[in-house]
Parts: C-alpha cells; structure tokens; sequence
C-alpha cells in the first residue's frame, strides 16, 4: 500500500514538474511590447555586412571583445568601427561585450541605426544605476540588435 502511494506521488510530481512555463523572453501573449531586456533595441539588414560604431562617451577607459579577437581597448572619448561580416550563418551574427576597463561602473548603450549604409552607432554612456546594466551587443540572426 505504501509502495502504490509512493509511486502515485513520485509520478504526480514528475507531471508537476514537466508542466511548460512561459520564458521570460516569450512574447507578451496580448501581442504588445512589454519593457525587459528581451526586447529588441533596435533593427539591422543581415543580407549585407554590418558596420558596429562604437562611441565611447563615458570619460572612462572601455574594453571591447570581438568574435576571434581578444579584448581591445576603447579609449575616453573615442570611436571604433566593427565590422560584422554575415555569412549564411543560422546562429547569432555578433556578441561584442563591451566593459569598463578593471571597474564595475555601469553602462548604457544607446542605438542609432543607418539602414542605407547598414550602420549601427553604439553610443556608450554611464547608466544612472537604476537602470539594468548593459554589457554586450548581440545581433541575432534576424537582424535583431540586443543589450544584455
């Protein structure tokens, strides 16, 4: 008797816990945008190559990454151009993260898109600590450009 409310109980919660939940990065069953990282900031053409501009407005020294590339440096006040090249690729086209450099002050990144010369200018900034901290830049295949 004991074995046969055992195993009722094992197999109800295995069906508990195999019961789907929504991910946070679902879409909003309603159809419109809700505020979160998994929104998109911004649009991209991934038919051609993409130029990142990188704009370092914080008054702080910034380390970047880029695909293959260790880290490079992004001086205060400067400017640097990635670009992304698009292959037939199925996965994300580009994940460059982008810090202070041996600090933890938070950023913002800020998107600017010219969609006739397939440019995205980045324009870092200090978050005002209120608001998440952004510390990469992803494109996605669909041409969707994320902070995370």
């Amino acid at each position: 008797m004991k074995s046969k409310i055992i195993a009722t109980a094992a197999i109800l919660a295995a069906l508990g816990c195999l019961h789907p939940h929504p991910a946070l990065s679902q879409p909003a069953t309603d159809g419109g945008m809700k505020p979160g990282f998994w929104q998109p900031q911004a649009q991209i053409d991934t038919t051609r190559n993409i130029t990142l501009r990188l704009l370092n407005e914080t008054g702080l020294n910034l380390e970047y990454g880029e695909s293959g590339v260790g880290l490079s440096s992004l001086p205060v006040g400067a400017s640097k151009n990635i670009i992304v090249r698009v292959s037939n690729r199925t996965a994300d086209i580009a994940n460059i993260p982008i810090n202070v450099q041996g600090g933890s002050t938070t950023l913002k990144y800020d998107y600017n898109v010219d969609a006739k010369q397939n440019l995205v200018t980045v324009r870092i900034t200090r978050s005002d600590g209120r608001t998440q901290q952004d510390r990469s830049v992803y494109i996605d295949e669909k041409g969707r450009i994320y902070s995370f």
